[in-house]
C-alpha cells in the first residue's frame, strides 16, 4: 500500500469520510473506488473508521470464542475450507460432540473474557428430524441454562422449523457467512448457491434470531467483490459482521494463496466500517497476518475479535490478546445483546 501520491484523491477520501461521519452513506461506486485505489493516505480511512466505532460502541469491544463441534468430511467444496471432503488435509475428524463438551467450552471462553460461544459444524446443514440436529439443540439449550455466555451457532443451510427449535432452545445469534461477493461466489463453491446462503440468513432473521454474517477476504477476489459483500450484508441488515482473512491450509485449493499485506487488511476493515457504521465488525481467522499491527484493528474500526483457537487452525494465545486489550484500555466481557437491550431501555 502506498502513501499519498495524489492530494486530490486524498481530499476526495476526506470529503467522503466527513459525509459518513455526518450520517450519510457511501455509495457502491465510491466503495469500489476506495477498495481499488492505492493512491491516497489510508490513515484517512482509519481516522473516520475509528470515530465511527467510538460513536457506536464507545470503548467497549465484543469477544467471542468457538468450538469445532463436528470436524471434517463436509461434502461441500468451499475452496478455502480444510474440512471439505474434497480436500486432502490433515485435520481431526469426528462427529457432533456432546452437550457437556459444549458447556465446558462455553465455560472456558468465559474465562477468556468472551461473552459468547459459537457452536460450529462444517456441514451443508441439518433437518429437524436428524439425530445430529437434536444433539446440537440440546447443546445450545445446555449452554443457555448454564448461563455464563450466550449460545451462538453456525450450522449451515437450514429452514424455518430448524430455526424455530434453535430459538426455543435459547440460541441468540446464528452465523452464516456469505463468504464473498455474489459474482465471485461460484469460484469459491459449486455445491450450493449464493441464494441458498441468503435464504438462510433471511430465515434466521424471520425467526427472531440475530444474524452474524461476513466472509473470507484474500481468496483471489477483486476489490469490487469486497464491495459486493459489504453491500449485500448492508441490504440484509445483519447484526454482526465477522471478517476472516484467508489462512492457506495445505491440501485445499487455495493452499498457495498469498496473504494480504497488513495495511491492505486494515484498509478492508476500515472500509467495511465505513459501509456498515453501526454493525459489530469483529476480526476472526487470519488475524496473525497482521503481525505486530494486530492492535490496529480497533483503530481501523473493528469492534471485536475472536479469542482462542479457530476451527482447525491456531490463533494467538489468549494471554497475549488480553494483555493487548488491557494495554489499549478497552473494556470487554459484557454481552453485546445485553448492551443492546440496555441501550434500548435507556432510549424509552
Amino acid at each position: 500500500m502506498k502513501g499519498v501520491q495524489s492530494g486530490g484523491v486524498t481530499e476526495r477520501v476526506r470529503q467522503i469520510g466527513e459525509r459518513v461521519l455526518a450520517g450519510d452513506t457511501v455509495t457502491f461506486e465510491e466503495a469500489v473506488e476506495l477498495f481499488e485505489r492505492s493512491d491516497y493516505d489510508v490513515h484517512e480511512l482509519f481516522h473516520v473508521a475509528n470515530r465511527l466505532r467510538l460513536n457506536q460502541f464507545g470503548n467497549r469491544i465484543h469477544l467471542c470464542g468457538i468450538i469445532n463441534a463436528k470436524s471434517g468430511l463436509c461434502l461441500e467444496d468451499c475452496s478455502f475450507c480444510s474440512q471439505s471432503a474434497h480436500h486432502a488435509t490433515q485435520i481431526p475428524r469426528y462427529g457432533v460432540v456432546s452437550p457437556d463438551e459444549m458447556v465446558q467450552a462455553a465455560r472456558k471462553v468465559r474465562e477468556h473474557g468472551a461473552s459468547a460461544l459459537g457452536v460450529v459444524t462444517a456441514d451443508r446443514g441439518y433437518t429437524a428430524a436428524s439425530a445430529d440436529f437434536r444433539q446440537l439443540v440440546e447443546g445450545i439449550q445446555a449452554i443457555a441454562q448454564d448461563g455464563l455466555v450466550e449460545g451462538h451457532a453456525s450450522l449451515g443451510i437450514m429452514g424455518d422449523e430448524e430455526f424455530r427449535q434453535l430459538k426455543v432452545a435459547g440460541l441468540t445469534t446464528f452465523n452464516h457467512n456469505l463468504e464473498t461477493g455474489r459474482s465471485f461466489f461460484p469460484k469459491v463453491c459449486t455445491t450450493h448457491t449464493y441464494d441458498e446462503r441468503v435464504s438462510t440468513v433471511k430465515a434466521a432473521k424471520a425467526a427472531g434470531i440475530r444474524v452474524c454474517s461476513g466472509g473470507v477476504i484474500g481468496m483471489g477476489e477483486k476489490p469490487v467483490h469486497r464491495a459486493e459483500l459489504a453491500f449485500a450484508l448492508k441490504e440484509l441488515d445483519v447484526d454482526e459482521v465477522p471478517l476472516n482473512f484467508l489462512i492457506s491450509v495445505e491440501g485445499t485449493r487455495l493452499e498457495k494463496a498469498t496473504p494480504l499485506s497488513p495495511l491492505e487488511m486494515l484498509k478492508v476493515i476500515a472500509l467495511f466500517r465505513w459501509i456498515l457504521p453501526t454493525k459489530n465488525i469483529f476480526i476472526c481467522a487470519g488475524r496473525a497476518h497482521l503481525g505486530e499491527l494486530q492492535s490496529m484493528i480497533f483503530f481501523a474500526g473493528a469492534s471485536g475479535m475472536m479469542v482462542g483457537d479457530f476451527l482447525t487452525t491456531k490463533n494467538r494465545s489468549v494471554s497475549d490478546d488480553l494483555k493487548m486489550l488491557h494495554g489499549l484500555g478497552l473494556e470487554f466481557g459484557e454481552s453485546l445483546l445485553a448492551l443492546e437491550r440496555q441501550a434500548a431501555t435507556a432510549a424509552i
